[in-house]
């Protein structure tokens, strides 16, 4: 075959020119995005039971969606939180369960439960549209306008914007729209014989259109139509509700209430740097370029600006096109740059005629993974990128085989045709060998079943095509290349020195077994440096945005949490490293990056969105920022409890230290939390220790009495009713003008205790209305604002950051060390923060490492059918992690999730110069040479192509280590240092091995 690819040498450059074109073509035409997709089956529902406490919806409403659920086959866990009025439960199912058949279940079984709950219960609203990222977020403020003027220009914006192709489609949000508000003065309706529900009835029907008929004439039939519906506010003003039966005056509705405009209290408010805003909110169809879909955008709201105010402004607070371009820029640029390293490094290697045949291999390989990309669902991202910069030195390593055998046959003065062919068959077992025990290290990550499994999945996909593609450049092209263009080199008759590493190697095994065991104590030695290392799971994403999440103390309103949200956002306007912020209160911002949590609509929720510039500061590291923005609020904020938190990569993590306390009764869960906070707080290297505990809180209880309540002629409903409306108001009609719609809301001036036990009940019974106070009394109860359950358990987690310097291994060991004394009882622990990741997802990678392992020791045996030579090989395995975790410690940094992906990516790498190097030394056995000689003869000869081999993929990898990717530095100096100390091990250590095996073979 590789004879008859020579003999056709054109049709092999003529499929090389279409790699090339298919390559570059599919770059240009395929999705670019920043980070993978990542779809975690998640779920809110929530259900709405108006007036009921929080016991009553918890029992009645909360308890028995969380039982159908558990019911299901595909639920894995949930949270619950139950409010007065409200339960809403975040569901996460199974993970790589089909999601469309569970959301459709989900669906159908709770439209069946719907007949189960109170008939008070309003529909179930079921949210499984909770993972999708929003691809741009604009804000829209403008200092003279309201709320309704910026919805009112963002409508407009919104419906121009979604009309560009690639976007699936743009909504707007914030809107605080506008309502009929209508304040009845509380003691002028005691005096009337009216009460608020017949005052609501009354408004209602003033307020219809109803058909009248039709008039008959002698050509056709014409309708009659009585406008009955309000026309202006002075409709609503002068509505009558009464007669006088002395004087036969009128009372109108104008003279016991106000009748205005005002603003509705919106579930979710925007501000952007402390001015009011509506946001823009984006998506992008899948499989499209959001790099020209983010280019017509922003063309198209260039024309929109001339159209529109000049005071309106229009801001990107998130424009996924411009970190997908930072990102994808980023990366290309330490690709070329490793490319460039690499190519002067053949050069420098092996001559200018030959470099440039072995480093064709590289862009050849490159583009023919782009034109495979496609059929195997992999987009152009970060992980992506990063995978071709892993795998750029390795991609000259088979080349560099060939052309180096090929070479040496033809100083031999054989044949030009004759040497390229033996020159390739000489080595093209151990070079497929290499390849598919790099391929066979490299597959078992792609099966992981994880979301970080996910998230990187896509890196051994394009390693494993690059080689291959690789494997077949060097197979089938270098020896044409080699045919036309390689010659024969002069003065190899020359006497060489004697390399660093010879001279090393002949020295051991002049000392065999001392040189043995102080390899073996030097290996030990470099993996003693894994008790210094701090152990994450994943880093934390370099962006330049941070965000904070609130709760404020009290579930009341959004007036209350913005008191909160006011306070940090003093403390940001003084921050030179913030450039803007923008905040969402009653709630969080639409969900802008892949893992970001699932936030619940409610009045004490707020969150701020932080757009960070450290180069204003003097801070290297948006953690250390992060810190010392939380000493600042901590010091000052009152009412509410705030952190601040980077965004975070694969799958997120609350706190470094998270544990759910979770038991039957809460006083019991409450109280243990207490002591294991104080215990959390005393363990040395925890900061910030905090609970998600809401303290009890005081309300006001009418306790009716029942005896009055019959002998008045009462029932339970008027009296609950009429103080709902007078409190909390009721929309009772629609109020329409110029095409839109304002919803009429009516409600009363009572503010205080007073005028609540001075307000009167209208009996539906007899008629006559009574004052609350004779009904009942007002009595101050203690209650739970929120009742918080895990999986139906009642739950308070505690959580904790750490202090620079410590992980989260440490702070849990030594917390669970402290707390063996206590007596849990019921109560139960569950850790779920970045230590149970790390056992997790790590005992994960380790069963991964095992498994390639023996797929390569396969290979192995089936290449070499030798059981020791096999395991001679494997042996570097092991060792060359040792120096992958001494380069970690040596470089200050941790093991990470992407960091332990570096160390099993070694399994594969590391072996392919052992396996060319061992192939040489059978050979020479094979042609008479004793063992000592013919690891000798092997370390000569591999010399060149072994150091050009480790120095291609340690350059190649560089630029990745020196950057700032705090996701992909640990990988890159695990493959760096891994690969200097296999250097190594492959010239020295194995072939002294190989000796100290094979010693009595002679």
């Amino acid at each position: 075959m590789i004879k008859l690819a020579i003999i056709n040498k054109n049709i092999v450059f003529y499929i090389l020119c279409i790699v090339f074109i298919g390559g570059m073509y599919s770059y240009s035409v395929m999705p670019k995005q920043e980070a993978p997709d990542i779809t975690a089956p998640v779920a809110r529902i929530t259900a709405i039971y108006p007036g009921a406490s929080q016991e009553d919806v918890e029992k009645f409403v909360t308890v028995k969606i969380e039982e159908e659920l558990m019911n299901m086959e595909a639920y894995d866990y949930s949270f619950s939180y139950t409010y007065n009025s409200i339960s809403t439960l975040i569901v996460f199912m199974k993970y790589g369960i089909d999601t469309d058949q569970t959301w459709t279940e989900l669906r159908r079984n709770f439209n069946d439960l719907q007949k189960e709950l109170p008939s008070e219960v309003l529909q179930l609203d079921i949210n499984t549209d909770m993972t999708n990222t929003a691809g741009m977020i604009i804000s829209l403020t403008g200092e003279p306008y309201d709320y309704d003027e910026l919805s009112f220009y963002g409508r407009h914006i919104s419906k121009e914007l979604k009309a560009i192709d690639g976007v699936s489609r743009f909504e707007m949000i914030g809107e605080v729209g506008k309502q009929v508000k209508i304040t009845v003065d509380a003691k002028a309706m005691n005096r009337l014989d009216i009460s608020y529900e017949e005052l609501s009835r009354l408004l209602k029907a003033q307020n219809l259109e109803i058909p009248s008929g039709n008039i008959e004439t002698e050509d056709e039939d014409i309708p009659i139509r009585i406008k009955g519906s309000f026309t202006s506010l002075y409709d609503i003003e002068n509505i009558i509700i009464g007669v006088s039966r002395d004087n036969y005056s009128v009372l109108k509705l104008k003279d016991i209430a106000t009748i205005e405009f005002e603003y509705e209290e919106a579930s979710t408010i925007f501000t952007r740097d402390g001015k009011k805003a509506v946001l823009l909110i984006g998506y992008f169809e899948n499989n499209k370029n959001v790099l020209a879909v983010g280019s017509d955008v922003r063309d198209e709201i260039d024309e929109l600006r001339k159209t529109l105010p000049d005071d309106l402004q229009f801001e990107e607070v998130v424009f996924q096109p411009q970190e997908v371009d930072n990102a994808i820029s980023g990366f290309l640029k330490n690709l070329l740059l490793g490319i460039a390293f690499v190519i002067i490094v053949v050069f420098i290697g092996m001559g200018f005629r030959n470099a440039i045949i072995v480093s064709l291999a590289i862009p050849a390989s490159i583009f023919a993974t782009l034109a495979m990309m496609p059929l195997f669902d992999v987009k152009i991202h970060s992980i992506s990128i990063a995978a071709f910069i892993v795998a750029l030195g390795m991609l000259v390593d088979n080349a560099i085989v060939v052309s180096d055998s090929i070479q040496n046959k033809l100083d031999e003065s054989i044949d030009r045709l004759d040497a390229c062919v033996s020159g390739t068959r000489e080595v093209i077992i151990s070079i497929l060998t290499s390849t598919l025990t790099t391929v066979a290290a490299f597959s078992p990550l792609i099966l992981l079943e994880s979301i970080a499994g996910d998230y990187v999945e896509s890196l051994p996909q394009v390693v494993i095509m690059a080689l291959v593609a690789s494997f077949f450049f060097a197979f089938l092209v270098t020896p044409c290349l080699a045919y036309v263009f390689f010659k024969p080199k002069l003065h190899r008759d020359k006497v060489k020195k004697k390399t660093v590493m010879q001279q090393l190697l002949e020295f051991s095994l002049r000392r065999k077994f001392i040189s043995f065991v102080l390899g073996i104590l030097m290996i030990g030695a470099l993996s003693s440096s894994f008790l210094f290392l701090n152990v994450i799971f994943f880093p934390k994403a370099d962006k330049t945005i941070m965000y904070i999440d609130i709760k404020a103390e009290k579930n009341i309103d959004t007036h209350f949490t913005k008191a909160v949200t006011d306070q940090i956002e003093t403390i940001m306007e003084s921050e030179a490293g913030i450039k803007h912020y923008t905040t969402a209160i009653g709630g969080a911002l639409p969900k802008y990056y892949d893992t970001l949590g699932v936030y619940a609509e409610i009045p004490e929720n707020a969150q701020i969105l932080m757009e960070i510039d450290l180069e204003q500061t003097s801070y290297v590291k948006n953690t250390e920022y992060a810190k010392d923005l939380q000493a600042k609020i901590d010091k000052t904020l009152i009412g509410g409890k705030a952190t601040v938190k980077e965004l975070e990569y694969a799958e997120p993590i609350s706190s470094p230290i998270f544990i759910r306390v979770t038991g039957s009764d809460m006083e019991s869960v409450r109280e243990t939390t207490k002591v294991l906070q104080d215990i959390l707080e005393s363990v040395k290297g925890s900061d910030n220790v905090r609970t998600d505990y809401d303290p009890y809180v005081y309300e006001y209880e009418i306790v009716l009495d029942n005896e009055a309540l019959s002998f008045y002629g009462l029932m339970k409903y008027d009296v609950l009713n009429e103080v709902s409306i007078a409190l909390r108001g009721r929309d009772v009609s629609v109020f329409r003008k110029q095409g839109e719609e304002y919803t009429i809301n009516l409600t009363s001036d009572v503010k205080s205790i007073v005028q609540i036990d001075n307000l009167m009940v209208k009996s539906s019974a007899t008629g006559n209305k009574y004052l609350i106070r004779d009904l009942g009394e007002i009595v101050l109860v203690k209650i739970k604002p929120i009742i918080r359950k895990y999986n139906g358990e009642n739950s308070i987690i505690l959580m904790s950051d750490l202090e620079q310097g410590y992980d989260s291994r440490t702070i849990e060991k030594a917390f669970k060390e402290q707390i063996k004394t206590i007596e849990l009882g019921e109560v139960k622990l569950i850790y779920d923060g970045e230590s149970s990741k790390i056992v997790d997802y790590f005992g994960s990678l380790g069963i991964t490492a095992i498994f390639a392992a023996l797929m390569i020791f396969t290979i192995l045996l089936v290449q070499f059918k030798n059981f020791r030579q096999s395991l001679i090989i494997l042996l570097s395995l092991p060792l060359s992690a040792a120096g992958a975790i001494f380069g970690l410690f040596l470089m200050n940094q941790p093991i990470s999730f992407t960091g332990m992906l570096g160390i099993i990516s070694l399994i594969g790498i590391v072996v392919n110069n052992a396996i060319v190097l061992m192939e040489y030394i059978n050979m020479k056995r094979v042609e008479g040479l004793s063992v000592n000689e013919a690891a000798i003869s092997a370390a000569v000869v591999r010399f060149r192509p072994i150091i050009l081999s480790t120095v291609t993929t340690v350059i190649g990898l560089l630029p990745l280590m020196l950057s700032n990717s705090e996701l992909f530095k640990p990988m890159s100096v695990t493959l760096v240092f891994g690969l200097l100390v296999s250097t190594f091990l492959t010239l020295v250590f194995i072939p002294l091995t190989y000796t100290v095996v094979f010693h009595g073979d002679e």
